[in-house]
């Protein structure tokens, strides 16, 4: 009985960390929610990052009022004017994503910044796998009580990826 109780307690560090995600776990591409945009996330280094490499609409539709029909969707919610004319296609959405296991063993990515191109804003933000194919993200602004959280979907690599276009 004492032998099994001491090889219970030798191994329960083992089992805390058993569905621990690895650092890489969130790397790979991830629809949003509501499937407008793909995201691929990449470790660059001690930290992980993504950009928006898909849109559903990468263009403005023909007959634009703006007269821009046909372009590129750009960052015009951006609130340096300077950055306006940018292109949504590789735009950096998630920076500074660190990987921690917390004290129960969940892997989690926290301490990153996360941009809206819907509002131009940028939000402090933590991200972890629901599981291998949905990846949560909550953003928020000072404190995570303050925040959202959305829901990810992994996808394959969209079809026709301009790779230069989303590294430049």
């Amino acid at each position: 009985m004492i032998r099994a109780f001491a090889a219970l307690l030798l191994c329960a560090p083992l089992l805390a960390t058993a569905d621990t995600a690895a650092p890489d776990a969130i790397a790979g591409f991830w629809r949003t929610e509501g499937g407008e945009a793909i995201v691929e996330i990449r470790n660059a280094g001690a930290q992980y990052r993504g950009r928006l490499v898909w849109l559903r609409q990468p263009h403005y539709p023909e007959g634009d009022p703006r007269g821009i029909g046909g372009q590129p969707v750009t960052d015009r919610h951006n609130p340096d004017p300077a950055r306006r004319d940018r292109p949504l296609i590789g735009l950096p959405l998630l920076t500074g994503l660190i990987y921690h296991v917390d004290d129960r063993g969940k892997a989690h990515w926290r301490s990153g910044r996360v941009y809206d191109t819907e509002n131009g804003k940028h939000y402090d933000c933590n991200v972890w796998l629901a599981d291998a194919d949905h990846l949560k993200l909550r953003g928020y602004l000072g404190i995570e009580l303050l925040g959202r959280t959305t829901t990810w979907e992994r996808v394959d690599e969209p079809e026709g990826l301009d790779r230069k276009e989303v590294d430049s």
